[in-house]
């Protein structure tokens, strides 16, 4: 996973790029982490530049999710594709979380 982070007065947006995997849940704690402290309003996950994203991955996203809604932080994944937007899809993420495409 490789992510970029950018806080602006509108909130905070978490760009994810190339894969999101089991592989990668010690580093997206760290991300979670951004979401507890509070400092914003807004999060956005950008996942535009994501190609691949597996089941443990779904479920990082579903708990950066639950994070943002304990914190009182709005939450949403923005631009997902390809084969990260079916397995949003099929998951029905958009039932649960607000997705922007």
């Amino acid at each position: 996973m490789k992510d970029s982070v950018t806080a602006t007065d509108d909130g905070l947006t978490i760009t994810l790029a190339d894969k999101l995997t089991f592989e990668d849940h010690t580093n997206f704690r760290d991300l979670l982490r951004l979401i507890e402290n509070k400092e914003h309003k807004n999060c956005r996950f950008d996942l535009h530049g994501l190609q691949t994203i597996d089941s443990a991955g779904l479920g990082m996203l579903m708990i950066a999710f639950e994070t943002a809604e304990k914190a009182g932080v709005n939450f949403q994944i923005y631009k997902p594709g390809g084969q990260v937007k079916q397995l949003l899809d099929i998951s029905e993420f958009d039932k649960v979380m607000t997705i922007v495409s």
